[in-house]
């Protein structure tokens, strides 16, 4: 019997993820004041906890708890099989949120989280980055970044049990698509829902996250949201060539329509 009261919002990196999990979590009393992360379960993970004191902290959460996933829905990437089982079991017994973003927004949003702290980054053109191989594919995937976009997109898709959100939609028709996300999950929300700021965090918040973190949680309702750290939809157009855009479109073209972006 599955016993934990569980959510995942799934993204693909930089596709909004914390816009939805604040929306959620600073709206509604339903919803647990703390979220966690799945792969956190894993050891090389910054905040890593065991698989022992993951279902603890789950367990002793009031409400729904939040549970934060970039990995794929096969939950192929722990390395632990009892890690893995568990991931798969909360991934396959959890509704799901998946928050997905214009992939070229997403590419570009990468490319400038990943230069503040990769050097290998920092000295490549956005060319050269957009066409190589996705670390998050795992090693000799073949997945080029935007390829691995659209696997994604399209494995969190084919799952039952979900509601897809843009981050389009959050970002600006942010109080219905909180009131739609609140009626997939039949949660109640507060007379007047709090905006989610798109402000960068205080001075001193890493600090915090750190000692949380290392206890498998993240912020409550009370702290300041973490903000989204990512663009504009649109940011796309100032990096992009025409090259660019054709090598997007051949590896990805096909969700980029599925999902609307493009006709």
């Amino acid at each position: 019997m599955f016993v934990f009261n569980t959510v995942v919002i799934a993204t693909h990196r930089r596709s909004g993820t914390q816009w939805a999990i604040d929306a959620l979590r600073k709206n509604s009393p339903d919803i647990s004041d703390t979220y966690m992360a799945l792969e956190q379960m894993e050891a090389d993970h910054d905040a890593a906890i065991t698989l022992a004191n993951f279902r603890r902290q789950l367990l002793n959460l009031e409400g729904k708890v939040l549970i934060n996933v970039n990995d794929l829905p096969s939950a192929g990437s722990w390395n632990g099989l009892d890690e893995r089982l568990f991931a798969r079991t909360i991934l396959k017994n959890s509704p799901t949120i998946y928050v997905h973003r214009d992939g070229r927004d997403v590419m570009v949003s990468l490319y400038y989280y990943m230069r503040s702290f990769s050097e290998t980054v920092r000295n490549q053109s956005f060319a050269r980055f957009l066409r190589g191989e996705s670390t998050m594919a795992g090693v000799d995937s073949g997945f080029s970044r935007p390829g691995f976009w659209a696997y994604h997109v399209q494995s969190w898709m084919d799952k039952v049990n979900l509601l897809a959100v843009s981050y389009d939609d959050i970002e600006s028709d942010y109080e219905a698509t909180v009131r739609r996300m609140a009626d997939f999950l039949n949660v109640t929300l507060n007379e007047n829902l709090q905006p989610v700021s798109a402000l960068g965090r205080h001075d001193g918040d890493s600090k915090i996250d750190s000692m949380l973190g290392r206890l498998g949680m993240r912020l409550g309702r009370s702290s300041p949201p973490a903000g989204p750290r990512i663009g504009r939809s649109g940011d796309w157009r100032s990096l992009f060539d025409r090259r660019d855009r054709e090598f997007f479109m051949k590896e990805a073209g096909d969700m980029m329509r599925r999902l609307g972006y493009e006709k």
